[in-house]
Formats: C-alpha cells, sequence, structure tokens
C-alpha cells in the first residue's frame, strides 16, 4: 500500500550516492525482489532483518518484504556481534540482508559470525548494489490484514537490552498520514534524509512518506553538511529532517553561502536534546520553518513544533503540541491528572501508536486500560497546550532518597563556555545511594572546565546544592545511539567501573 499508484512511471523515485531509480524502476524492482524472497523460501508473517545503510538497495527491500505479507526489520549499522545477536535471535529472523562492508566494517564477516547462534536464520545476502538483490517473477501480492505486523524497529538502545517495536500497516499509514496533514507536504515534495533508514525517523521520512506521496527521496549513506546542501542544491529539496547534529552541522557550515538553498521549506528537528538559539538560527540563517519535535519508535510524531501557525517562541523554547488525531496526557507518580505548568510523566494515545513489542511481557507496563503509552519522560504543559520536555523517569539521581532530574542540570551546564556537552548520570554511593556525576565534552581540550568552576557555575544559578555535580569526568564524545540519544547506561556503566577501580563503589 505504500507504493504510490498515481506517480507517473519516469518521475524520479529514489536517488542514492549510487543511483537513480524511476517509479517505474521502484515497482519493478519491488515486485521482482518479493519474487526472488519467495523462491528462496520466505512466507507471509516471517521476519526479514537487513542491515542496509542509506541505498536504494533499503527501499526497494522494504516494499518487496511488504509485498509479500512478510515483516521487514531494519537494523542500524552501528550495531555490533552482541546486539546484532540479540535482534536476530528475538526476532526469529529467517533471512538477513547486508553489504560486505560500510564504514570500514566488514558487515559479511560479522553476519557470518552471528548466524550460528540463531536457530531461525535461513538466509544470508551480501549485497553491494540494487540489482544484486535476489530476483524472480513474483507472486501476486499476498493479503494482509491491517493490523498484523508488517514492521519491526529496535528501541534505540538508551536502557542496556534495546526492545523490538511492533507496528502495523495502519499504524504506519495513521503516522503518514498525520505527518502529511500537519507539514503540508505533497507529491512534488523531494525529502532529503540524512538519518539512518534503521531508525524510525529515517525509515519513515527516507521510505515510507515519500512512497506514499508519490514524491521523490534523495538518501544520504553517510552525513556531510556539504553534501547535504549540495544534494539539496541539486535536487531542489524541499524537506529534511533529523537530529540535532544534522541541523546543527547545516546552520554552522562556513561555506553555507556558496550554496542555493531556497528549495529547502522544511527541516523539523528532534531525537536529542534541541538547543532554543539552533531553531532561532535555523529559521534566519536557512530561512526555513523549523521547530522542536517529540517522538519515539513506538509513537514516531507526538508533538511538534513546525507547523505553519506556530509562534517562533512555541518552536524554539517548546516541543511543541500533540499532532492531531494523537492525545497526550501528564500524570504524577500515582497516576493522576498534573495540572498545567506542573511536571509530569507523558502517556500518548492515537492511530499511529504501536501493536506492543516482540517480547509481550513488557507490554503490561507500556499500556493502560485505555491503550494509553507509558513514554517514560517527563513534560510540562503550557496554558496553550504545547509541550516541553524535562527528562526521564529513569533519568533521576536518587541522593539521599530525594529525585532530581538529570536534564534540569545538563541545561545549565550546556549554557557554560567551556562546556560543549554534558550527561549527568548517577554514581553508586554507600552513604547516599547515589551521587551525580558529570560526563563532559570540552569546547576547548586545551582548557576543560574544572568541577570547582561548574559548581560555582550552577551555585550563580541558585540550583539546589543537592543537585550538584559531585565528580566530573572529561571525555572525547559521548556515546550517541544514530538517532543522536545519549546511551547513558554506558556512562553508568563507565563510572561504575571507575569507582570499583578505586574501592569506593557502593
Amino acid at each position: 500500500m505504500f507504493l504510490a499508484a498515481g506517480a507517473p512511471p519516469e518521475k524520479t523515485a529514489l536517488v542514492d550516492d549510487r543511483v537513480r531509480l524511476t517509479w517505474a524502476d521502484l515497482r519493478r524492482l519491488a515486485a521482482r525482489v518479493a519474487g526472488g524472497l519467495a523462491a528462496r523460501g520466505v512466507r507471509a508473517g516471517e521476519v526479514v532483518s537487513c542491515v542496509l545503510p542509506n541505498r536504494a538497495e533499503a527501499a526497494v527491500l522494504f516494499h518487496a518484504v511488504h509485498r509479500l505479507g512478510a515483516v521487514v526489520n531494519p537494523i542500524v549499522p552501528i550495531y555490533g556481534a552482541r546486539e546484532l545477536r540479540f535482534i536476530l535471535r528475538q526476532a526469529e529472523s529467517v533471512a538477513l540482508v547486508v553489504p560486505g562492508r560500510f564504514r570500514g566494517v566488514d558487515l559479511a564477516a560479522l553476519a557470518a559470525r552471528v548466524r550460528p547462534a540463531v536457530p531461525s536464520l535461513r538466509d544470508v545476502l551480501v549485497v553491494e548494489e540494487v540489482e544484486a538483490l535476489p530476483q524472480a517473477d513474483g507472486p501476486v501480492a499476498a493479503r494482509r490484514a491491517p493490523d498484523e505486523p508488517a514492521l519491526l524497529l529496535y528501541t534505540s538502545g538508551t536502557t542496556a537490552e534495546p526492545k523490538g517495536v511492533l507496528h502495523s500497516t495502519a499504524t504506519l499509514a495513521a503516522e503518514c498520514r498525520a505527518t502529511i496533514g500537519y507539514h503540508g507536504l505533497g507529491t512534488g515534495d523531494v525529502l532529503v534524509m540524512p538519518s539512518p533508514v534503521g531508525h524510525i525517523s529515517g525509515l519513515l521520512y527516507g521510505i515510507l512518506l515519500p512512497a506514499l506521496l508519490g514524491a521523490t527521496s534523495v538518501l544520504m549513506e553517510t552525513w556531510e553538511a556539504e553534501r547535504f546542501c549540495a544534494l539539496v542544491e541539486r535536487e531542489r529539496g524541499t524537506f529534511s529532517a533529523g537530529a540535532t547534529p544534522f541541523l546543527q552541522g547545516v546552520v554552522d557550515l562556513p561555506t553555507l553561502d556558496r550554496f542555493d538553498l531556497r528549495s529547502l521549506r522544511l527541516f523539523p528537528c528532534g531525537g536529542a536534546d534541541v538547543p532554543a538559539e539552533l531553531i532561532r538560527r535555523a529559521i534566519r540563517r536557512l530561512g526555513v520553518r523549523s521547530g522542536r519535535g517529540y517522538g519515539s519508535t513506538e509513537f514516531p510524531s507526538i508533538t511538534s513544533s513546525a507547523g505553519p501557525h506556530v509562534p517562533e517562541t512555541k518552536r524554539a523554547e517548546t516541543d511543541g503540541a500533540p499532532i492531531p488525531p494523537g492525545e497526550i496526557e501528564l500524570r504524577d507518580a500515582e497516576g493522576r491528572p498534573v495540572p498545567v505548568g506542573g511536571e509530569g510523566e507523558i502517556w500518548a494515545r492515537g492511530p499511529e501508536l504501536f501493536l506492543g513489542y516482540r517480547d509481550p511481557r513488557l507490554d503490561a507496563d507500556a499500556f493502560d486500560e485505555r491503550r494509553f503509552f507509558r513514554t517514560g519522560d517527563l513534560g510540562v504543559l503550557d496554558p496553550e497546550g504545547y509541550l516541553t520536555i524535562t527528562g526521564r523517569v529513569k533519568d533521576i539521581i536518587v541522593r539521599a532518597g530525594e529525585k532530581f532530574s538529570a536534564r534540569e542540570v545538563e541545561d545549565l551546564l550546556c549554557e557554560h563556555p567551556k562546556v560543549e556537552s554534558v550527561a549527568i548520570v548517577p554514581m553508586p554511593d554507600p552513604r547516599l545511594g547515589e551521587r551525580a556525576c558529570a560526563f563532559v565534552v570540552p569546547a576547548d581540550t586545551r582548557d576543560p572546565p574544572t568541577l570547582a568552576e561548574l559548581v560555582r557555575f550552577l551555585e550563580a544559578r541558585e540550583l539546589s546544592r543537592r543537585k550538584l555535580p559531585e565528580r566530573l569526568e572529561l571525555i572525547d564524545a559521548l556515546p550517541v545511539t544514530a538517532s543522536g540519544k545519549v546511551q547513558k547506561h554506558l556512562l553508568r556503566e563507565r563510572i561504575a567501573a571507575v569507582l570499583r577501580r578505586e574501592g569506593r563503589s557502593a
């Protein structure tokens, strides 16, 4: 259902670093690859996994698997053997498609290494170009109920173990319709996508939306700000979206004035902390409609501030209002509604909400009796209905029995001139339970901040002393997922290991 029937055969459907496909090419390849997979034994309902960069192969494979009535499981190429083995085993994948190498990693060898541990895996296909995908005269497209699983994506891994998220044709179509309506997208749009298609945002904007609209998708295999600008200029790109590093890279590009970006009209930003000043600078320097947004693999687009009539203050300083027909509720720890202006946990409901987790034992804590989804994020609603994310329920420090959000301290420290980026994590303490540790990437490695400087900075902003970081760890870069989220579990493990070596763990 995602391949637009009315798109002209000769119109460009997809562009990547190697090929340019028309709609006729894309339809032909999807049908033939569906036949090729069927000839290799793939059946409706089975899971086909892929670790593919932003190339035409990923889009063709998605449409082919969907045509067969099977479940497609895109996996971001940053995972190692441990994560890949876990995903393939839990998904019970019957086939895996990988390139030979990508970004210096031998993915073919990686697949061979994990294959013996995945009993369900019957086939590993190594492809380096779209025409190398298995092809045969295919069967008629399989019928699939709208609420049957069609897509399996794994969460970004901000917790120690990723969760398999199941979407159906109905939930994906609802997400696409809501996004198209909110942003006013049409067949003439050209979506330039740097986010990996193994992540929900890259899959949505790089494969699903263009296909449903009959628009054009331009996939970036690797991110480079100048390359992005060149593609926008060459292809007359109208839309992009992604995490903070993508928008920041373009806004801060020294050579930006060399490119003609007048066709670019939309660049919403989300997936990681988005500084208010970045949105303001994007609006002014790029001339685009930009704004912060909030969503997840489970519920891709919950709120946005990038709509056509949103004031700039709301775009820059909030994470937006719910995208209709979605709805949110903020609740306290006892499940009671939180008044306007009060902080509470965000619960969300809408037709694009996922079906449930691959491991159904996780569903009990994920949904309430009214089918609201527990996001695990904390937020505040203002009187106009705009949401601001303030932290995570689990992203807290519990010091001597008192809880506080790491996000509050991080936001303040990001204003320090010597801080490039920061993550606050709990470290075990035998007396207080937890203390706060600040992992900081210095703005200048020749003059890094000291803990005393950071504490004085926070005290000057009248932050409660119980929230002050009590240890500083300088780090070259924060570990992040493909979507730009900081992997705090890795930082927690790191400081716990350091404390053990020092003989100071709880």
